[in-house]
């Protein structure tokens, strides 16, 4: 078997003193002696300092303004000495063990560039609410959900810096943007493996507060751009999730709108215009739809009853 290596975790933090200390003793229970740790804080002017220093000499921490939850994380990154890298927000946590099965993971294959795992997610309370949608990886899947939950994802240095690090103009879909640019290398070079691993190794938080559901309007739009950008097209799911969140009263997750003919019909025209330079696309989707109806309707049925 190979040399251990070495994994590098990252959380970015601004204003979490309420969750980060949670976070952090997540991560220092790990009993893997090949563990790095970095905080990378953008300036907090709340309790987040004061609970950071409470555990400052068995971590490394960085707290000065920074351009955003992407650039500190590739601050992190760079700073950081791991030949595995990964991030862990400060409102996330990880489970018992999850950091030695990532190095063995790595360690008995040179050829696997990034690996996940199954994520819950939960509330406020650190209570259960839901499990995370998770499968095999799929690029082209990555055009309609993003099945790779961020606190379970880990990958070799190599693939990052290949791929050119996160967008740092990206404030939503930073993680899905990196992996379709991690898909798009992957297919370049065959030999790489992808490895989904069905064990729970995360708990991804939602709260009222969280930024893609404060901001879900704006966290739709900026998904539909980045999967425009890399495959065309914006699928219609993301659509009707920019017009559900338009009037504020619904956040897709908590606040799921009722059935609404009006809804789904702005929604239908809305798709059909931004696509409308990719007929084939429109088409070949609407010919699936009449012709496989309990799909599309099962599909919008577990959008407006369940908490994936």
């Amino acid at each position: 078997m190979l040399a251990s290596p070495r994994l590098s975790i990252i959380t970015p933090s601004f204003q979490q003193g309420e969750f980060i200390e949670e976070a952090i003793q997540s991560v220092l229970m790990q009993d893997n002696d090949s563990l790095e740790y970095w905080i990378i804080d953008g300036g907090s002017t709340d309790n987040t300092l004061s609970l950071i220093e409470k555990y400052q000499s068995v971590l490394q921490w960085i707290s000065e303004p920074d351009k955003g939850q992407s650039a500190a994380i590739n601050k992190g990154f760079k700073v950081a000495r791991g030949d595995l890298l990964g991030w862990l927000n400060a409102d996330d946590i990880y489970l018992p063990g999850v950091v030695s099965e990532v190095i063995q993971e790595f360690q008995k294959d040179p050829n696997l560039m990034l690996l996940y795992g199954d994520a819950y997610h939960i509330n406020n309370a650190g209570d259960r609410i839901g499990n995370y949608p998770s499968d095999e990886f799929d690029l082209d899947q990555l055009a309609f959900r993003c099945f790779i939950c961020q606190p379970t994802c880990f990958f070799r240095r190599e693939l990052i810096e290949e791929a050119g690090y996160l967008n740092e103009q990206l404030r939503y879909a930073l993680d899905l943007d990196l992996w379709i640019r991690c898909g798009q290398l992957q297919k370049k070079r065959p030999h790489w493996k992808f490895k989904y691993i069905s064990r729970l190794w995360a708990y991804s938080r939602m709260h009222k507060a969280n930024k893609t559901l404060s901001k879900r309007k704006e966290s739709f739009e900026e998904v539909g751009r980045v999967v425009k950008q890399h495959f065309g097209v914006t699928p219609f799911n993301w659509i009707y999730g920019q017009l559900e969140a338009t009037s504020g009263n619904y956040d897709g997750y908590f606040r799921k709108s009722p059935l609404n003919l009006i809804l789904l019909l702005r929604s239908i025209f809305k798709w059909i215009w931004v696509n409308r330079k990719n007929p084939l696309y429109l088409s070949q989707y609407i010919l699936q739809a009449l012709v496989f109806p309990t799909n599309s309707v099962g599909r919008l049925t577990r959008r407006l009853g369940e908490k994936d």
